[in-house]
């Protein structure tokens, strides 16, 4: 693994990791087991994601992998998407922010 990659794996991470941990977000008051659910299905989603990326280091799959989610999840890790997108990670016909 090039000394690049491994910074942009290195940022990846940094940038994901908390957003993961954030990104199941509902009301104290929910009572609505659907809406916990999805919350869960997204935090399992975006944590394989990456895991994915971590073993390949395959940016193109973790940026499918955010794309395909629904409206909130995907907005949710817009900046992983701009730093893969910003650092040419992907091939710019793939681009969803720039």
């Amino acid at each position: 693994m090039s000394k690049q990659m491994t910074q942009h794996a290195v940022a990846i991470n940094k940038l994901m990791i908390p957003l993961v941990n954030t990104v199941a977000f509902y009301d104290e008051n929910e009572t609505d087991f659907i809406m916990f659910k999805m919350c869960a299905d997204d935090i399992t989603h975006n944590a394989a994601a990456l895991q994915v990326f971590n073993n390949t280091l395959n940016a193109a799959q973790l940026h499918d992998n955010i794309m395909r989610q629904d409206t909130l999840p995907r907005e949710h890790f817009y900046t992983v998407l701009k730093y893969i997108e910003d650092n040419k990670l992907i091939p710019a016909r793939q681009y969803a922010c720039s």
